[in-house]
């Protein structure tokens, strides 16, 4: 059977990239909501899954920071640096290039050890390149893990330094959800019963900075079927399902129809005919023959 979990690829989705320089004291106030007015719309383009409409208006908003800090301070050489390496590491990236990526990547860290993006790129690398080895004893998720540690560490900081529930530190707390849902999906990676209760931990936490990110309850109802719990599972799949029919996120009808399949079978290890009938029956509409054999065996 199919369980729905997502990619290691899907984590090098382009994101915000938050400039982390000090560049506040000498930026004119009609720059600066320039910067903010591109990226509050990028943000609105890529939850209406408008990706290359989001990339752009992202770009133009880097493109803005980065004159800014140039204009501001020569000092911050070292983070204009590391960010433009992070973009062309991005570069690679999409166009499959990944040894070349990672080596753009280190750089970008070793000149500003606190950019988020190149850490959680090079940790999305690295997981790839592991799960790449043909022995599963031969991997070591370790480092890229610590990657995606760091990273949280730096948005923890960036929420503490932001006015209280401010849209600025709301972005911060929606970042810091997606790097705590890749350090959960690594830490499945271990497929050990204390992997998958730190990752609980981890989904639970990316839950409570964002639980509109239905990614968090995907995860966790992988999770929560690792250790046997199949009740939390049925209702995380369940919320799971309820943000993606609210914000109207494109899935195939094979999509649909494997996630119907996998919650069916959660209700068939509850014992529930009824709903396991019931989601079986959605999952075969959408054409998983699969679900045939839960129908039959949990018909009314």
């Amino acid at each position: 059977m199919k369980k729905i979990i997502v990619s290691p690829l899907l984590f090098l989705v382009v994101a915000l990239l938050f400039f982390t320089g000090g560049i506040s004291h000498g930026q004119t106030v009609s720059d600066t909501l320039a910067v903010r007015r591109l990226m509050e719309e990028g943000i609105v383009r890529l939850q209406n899954n408008e990706l290359r409409q989001a990339i752009h208006l992202f770009d133009q908003g880097r493109e803005m920071l980065h004159k800014i800090a140039i204009e501001i301070d020569e000092s911050n050489q070292d983070i204009i640096t590391s960010n433009q390496l992070t973009r062309d590491a991005e570069k690679q990236i999409q166009q499959g290039n990944l040894e070349s990526a990672l080596e753009m990547l280190n750089n970008a860290i070793e000149l500003n050890k606190d950019n988020i993006e190149a850490l959680k790129f090079r940790g999305s690398i690295r997981l790839i390149q592991e799960q790449q080895k043909p022995r599963a004893k031969d991997r070591d998720y370790i480092g890229l893990i610590n990657d995606y540690t760091n990273a949280i560490r730096i948005t923890d900081l960036k929420i503490n330094n932001a006015p209280r529930n401010s849209q600025e530190s709301k972005l911060y707390e929606r970042e810091k959800a997606k790097i705590l849902i890749n350090r959960a999906y690594v830490k499945m990676q271990a497929n050990r019963n204390a992997a998958f209760n730190s990752a609980i931990e981890d989904y639970t936490e990316a839950i409570r900075n964002d639980d509109q990110n239905w990614d968090g309850f995907l995860g966790r109802a992988v999770a929560y079927n690792k250790i046997r719990d199949n009740r939390r599972e049925v209702n995380d799949y369940l919320r799971a399902i309820d943000l993606l029919q609210k914000y109207d996120y494109k899935m195939t009808d094979e999509e649909w129809g494997n996630l119907y399949l996998t919650v069916a079978q959660a209700y068939v290890n509850l014992r529930d005919k009824r709903n396991a009938y019931e989601y079986a029956t959605r999952a075969f509409n959408l054409g998983n023959h699969e679900a045939e054999r839960i129908m039959d065996r949990n018909r009314p």
